[in-house]
């Protein structure tokens, strides 16, 4: 639990770092074959997806990178 809590920050805080990095939500919602806003609804922490954190860490490490 402790781990995903900390992930959960890390995601919040690269989130806010890169929230006017446009498109964030639609790649990794189109990766995941899944609606945009659930993404969003899960960055936001109003909804739980192990595989949707990951993928948004993802993108945002790789963002970071550039």
């Amino acid at each position: 639990m402790q781990k995903s809590s900390s992930q959960s920050h890390l995601l919040r805080r690269l989130l806010r770092k890169h929230r006017l990095h446009e498109g964030v939500y639609v790649r990794v919602a189109k990766r995941l074959g899944v609606h945009p806003s659930y993404v969003s609804k899960v960055a936001k922490g109003k909804a739980v997806s192990v595989e949707v954190s990951r993928a948004l860490l993802k993108e945002l490490q790789r963002i970071e990178r550039m």
